[in-house]
This record gives structure tokens, sequence and C-alpha cells, in this order.
């Protein structure tokens, strides 16, 4: 028999044999026993943090996770495979435990804890492992990458992942190859939406208001959760003006957003050179309020008076409307003959 053909069988077979122990071991919850050659911690303090480590066959990895975990719904690892491991491809297998005894520590070797799920490193140079740790993981499963059992002691205890050789007969390069790793958070794709409403100073506190987030209504304003991208604000009030606002939602990031509601008087906004005089209903309107000034329902006269020119407007103010009043000055050129 062709030698690499038969080394193939007997690889197939030894792969199958401990997937098949591993399979029925993990159908009974217990704890097991095992020995380790290295503790590797990686710490992740901050959300967006990123760590590489170096790990060998038969080492172990233990991530804690950043204190804040209001984004994070997971773990990510990026293995860097060797080619010892590529050519004697699922000759090691990785291991998810969580219940550790005693806790994860550089200086102690011998754990017992829960395997959650074991499998082995495909013939590939690169590996995709996401852990997740909440129940709105949205990462989905694909060809390049696996997705392993949630572990929500994480939150608290850290993750422990194992390296372990499977196969037997293997050459002393693989034993001694190294794995690279790169450890980070998977984020949730949504922000956080801090929204202030502010009533009119002359308002009582208890004036009613209902606020729509997408069409949607919202009753608590404090921390919303939102998916990323651009969303609608509508305030809508019988006591108020109705509030239109667009925003976005980036992820793992706070959007402030603060809507000051408007009385349902009439406006009038008058757009006039600095130098026009305006008076509605024969008082002045200073400057400063041009932009927005309160009148009461019903018909009222507006007079701009710039050099020597005067013009006088009526409008017909109605309730939560606002009327522009826009005095153009130019000047037109012909030829004659």
């Amino acid at each position: 028999m062709n030698p690499v053909f038969f080394r193939a069988i007997l690889k197939n077979i030894k792969k199958f044999s401990f997937l098949a122990v591993m399979f029925l071991s993990a159908s009974f919850a217990f704890s097991e026993n095992f020995r380790v050659r290295k503790i590797i911690p990686i710490s992740l303090s901050e959300i967006n943090e990123k760590v590489t480590v170096e790990s060998g066959i038969n080492d172990a990895l233990f991530v804690t996770l950043p204190a804040d975990l209001t984004y994070v719904s997971g773990l990510e690892l990026n293995l860097k495979v060797p080619e010892e491991i590529v050519t004697w491809r699922d000759s090691v297998a990785y291991m998810l435990y969580e219940k550790l005894s005693p806790a994860p520590n550089e200086k102690k070797l011998n754990y017992s804890g829960e395997r959650l799920h074991v499998e082995t490193i495909p013939g590939n140079f690169s590996l995709t492992i996401y852990i997740p740790i909440s129940d709105d993981f949205a990462i989905k499963d694909s060809p390049y990458s696996v997705k392993l059992p949630s572990v929500k002691s994480a939150v608290s205890d850290g993750i422990f992942l194992r390296f372990m050789m499977v196969m037997k007969g293997v050459p002393e390069a693989l034993e001694n190859s190294i794995l690279e790793i790169s450890a980070k958070p998977v984020l949730k794709n949504e922000g956080m939406l801090n929204l202030s409403v502010n009533l009119p100073s002359q308002s009582s506190d208890d004036t009613k208001y209902s606020v729509f987030i997408d069409d949607k209504p919202v009753q608590n304003l404090n921390r919303k959760f939102l998916s990323t991208g651009e969303h609608h604000l509508s305030v809508v009030s019988d006591s108020f003006r109705n509030e239109l606002r667009t925003f976005r939602i980036e992820q793992a990031k706070t959007t402030n957003l603060s809507v000051q509601l408007r009385g349902i008087e009439p406006l009038l906004k008058i757009l006039c050179p600095k130098d026009a005089q305006v008076f509605v209903d024969g008082s002045p309107v200073p400057q400063n309020q041009q932009e927005g000034y309160q009148v009461s329902q019903g018909e009222h006269t507006v007079k701009l008076v710039f050099s020597d020119y005067e013009i006088v407007k009526t409008v017909s103010a109605q309730k939560g409307r606002t009327y522009s009043v826009n005095l153009n000055v130019d000047a037109t050129i012909t030829e004659e003959d």
C-alpha cells in the first residue's frame, strides 16, 4: 500500500476516534482534570483593544474581557496556523472550558473544568474563532470561521481555551510549532442615544408630549440602544410644535441629542439687512428677536424701513406655524438705445 495513502487513512482513523471519544464525553456534564504546559494571559481592558500572543501546543489561553461590557457580545480569536499544523491537519485540537478550578493563574498548571466544545484545527493557514458571551451575538457562521458555544460566565470569570496534541507519531517540528493568536472583543452592532427634551421656561413640568423613533413610540428616554445607521426622531404634543430630527448612531458610541420644545404660538422669521428697521403692529422688533418673533393668532402688520424705502405687509398668523418675511433689495441693469 502507498505509504502516503496509508498515513492519510491512519490520520482519519485517529481523528475519528478522538472526536468520537470527545463527543461521547461531552454528552455528559462532568468535571475534567487536565494539565497544561503554560497559561498565556490576555487582558482586554478596552473594547477596541487588540492583543496578539504566541501559543505552543499544550498551552492554554486565559482571556479577561473589559470591565464595561455594555457593547461587547463576545470574543474573536484569529489564529495564524504554522505550516506544520496545516500539513498535519486535525492533529491539534482546541477545547473551550468553563467553571475552572482553581482560578487560572500563570503559576498553576493543573486544573479541572467543564468542557463546552472541542474541535481540531483544519488544514488552513488561518482560523477565526468566535466565542459569544451574550444572546445578541450577531456574527453568523461562515466557511472561514467557527462559532463556539456561549460562555455566560466569561463576564466575571474570563474565557479559557486550551490547545492539545491529539495525534501520535507526529514529527518533532509539529510538537514545537507556535500559533500566533490575536484576540479582540466583538462589538454589538448598536450604539446608545442620550436624548433630552427641554420644555420652554414658562411651561409646567406635567406638560404632555410623545417621542417616536423611526415611527415607534419611546417610553424610556434614558440609555436607548439603537442599531447603527440613520434614525428619525419626532416629538409630538398638543401644547408644543412638532419637532423632527434626523441623527446617526455609531457602533459602540453614545450620541447626544437635545430637543428644545417651542410653543404653538405663531412665529415670524424676518430676513432683512442689518440697517433695516422692523415693526410689527407698530412695535419695533429688536434684531436679536427677528429670527423668531412670537405673535398671537390673527392678522398682523409688518413694516420694514430701509433707507428711503418702506414696505408694509400683512400676515394672517395661525397657531403652530412659522412665517418668513424676506426683504430683498435688488438692482437691475438695462441697456438703453
